[in-house]
């Protein structure tokens, strides 16, 4: 259930027996009524699992898939457009994993863990300087 981690038993441990069909290995999903919907809320024993969307289905959050964990992101500013053609150089940089440009002078990339941020970041700089020269 958990890709970036190895936490599975733990979150199946917490689901309670009627919400998890271990034939399928599925969570039940069950429209509730009104009346046990306000029968839960004010129960004491209600636990909750947080989960997010993602395009791999629906993941527990956890300390092994917090996104700070998984990607070292950093914003990047320019003082000149960024085109397609310098988008393609900053995504082609070593080390770059994920490259999001939300606006025309403002960037996010994602640079992996076994590189170092500083060489990174120069080699984005000097390549993108040499096409701008």
């Amino acid at each position: 259930m958990d890709p970036f981690g190895s936490d599975d038993e733990e979150i199946l441990d917490q689901l309670e027996p009627e919400f998890y069909d271990e034939e399928n290995n599925a969570i039940k999903i069950e429209e509730k009524t009104e009346e046990e919907d306000d029968e839960d809320r004010n129960s004491k024993k209600t636990s909750s699992i947080r989960v997010m969307a993602t395009p791999m289905g629906i993941i527990p959050i956890t300390e092994n898939t917090s996104s700070s964990k998984i990607f070292n992101f950093w914003m990047g500013h320019t003082n000149f457009s960024i085109t397609h053609r310098v988008a393609e150089i900053i995504e082609e940089t070593e080390g770059v994993e994920t490259l999001d440009v939300f606006t025309r002078y403002r960037f996010r990339i994602a640079i992996g863990k076994v590189f170092t941020d500083s060489s990174v970041m120069k080699n984005i700089n000097d390549s993108v300087y040499e096409h701008l020269g």
